[in-house]
């Protein structure tokens, strides 16, 4: 059993933090709102940025992760995917995600269910 990434959950605080500052300085200054209503808005954004980037780590995190745990090779992935081999570029052995991403569910779906298939036929 691997131990869980904190990296989803580090990205996801500080893009939050990231978000609460600049939306509050925005509401406060710009659209001149009082302290309470610029916190509660602020606080509704940085919960969104970081749900957001918290799946975005995830995301990642599980992509390589399984592209890793099985040596795929780009092609493999392109199989898997239905993508372009140019879209899974390996470096020094390190999955590089240079899709936009916006296709990252879809190649997570993916890998996963090859995950699920392999780890099924490994057990019969």
């Amino acid at each position: 059993m691997q131990k869980p990434s904190l990296f989803p959950v580090i990205y996801g605080i500080i893009s939050a933090l990231i978000g609460f500052i600049a939306v509050f300085f925005i509401c406060e200054r710009s659209f001149k709102m009082n302290l309470s209503m610029a916190i509660l808005v602020s606080g509704v954004f940085a919960l969104v940025f970081f749900v957001i980037s918290f799946f975005r780590g995830h995301a990642s995190v599980e992509i390589k992760r399984i592209a890793k745990k099985y040596q795929l090779s780009d092609q493999e992935l392109a199989r898997i995917t239905g993508m372009k081999p140019s879209d899974f570029p390996i470096y020094h052995d390190q999955l590089q995600l240079i899709l936009p991403k916006r296709y990252w569910p879809k190649v997570l779906a993916a890998l996963q269910k090859y995950e699920r298939e392999r780890d099924h036929a490994e057990n019969y």
